[in-house]
Formats: C-alpha cells, sequence, structure tokens
C-alpha cells in the first residue's frame, strides 16, 4: 500500500472515530450540537478536504 493510500485510510479512519464521538456527545446531549459537535465537524470537514485533494480523480470516495 502506498504512502498515498495509507494516509487516505488513516483520516478516514479519524472521520469515522470522530463522526462516532459526535453521536456519543449529541446521544448525552439530547440531540442537541453544543460547542465540541461543531468543532468536531470542522475537524470532519477539514479532513474531507484534504482526501479529497489526495485522491483527485477517484469520484465517489466519499458521500458529500
Amino acid at each position: 500500500m502506498g504512502n498515498t493510500e495509507q494516509e487516505s485510510d488513516q483520516l478516514l479512519q479519524e472521520i469515522i472515530q470522530l463522526e462516532v464521538e459526535i453521536d456519543k456527545i449529541m446521544a448525552l446531549n439530547g440531540n442537541r450540537e453544543d460547542y465540541i459537535v461543531k468543532q468536531y465537524r470542522k475537524f470532519i470537514l477539514a479532513k474531507r478536504n484534504k482526501i479529497r485533494k489526495m485522491n483527485f480523480g477517484y469520484k465517489d470516495l466519499l458521500p458529500n
């Protein structure tokens, strides 16, 4: 596996972990978004953008 593939896989794993954490926080907060959830969403967006740039040309890698 190439370096780009490994980094892409790592970013995807981090995104999934952040989404799981968001689900946990939202469950504890009665489905309200707080500061932490908003920050996690910003991190996810940044990681998704980085993956898209790394995998330029690979369509449908991540859902919008």
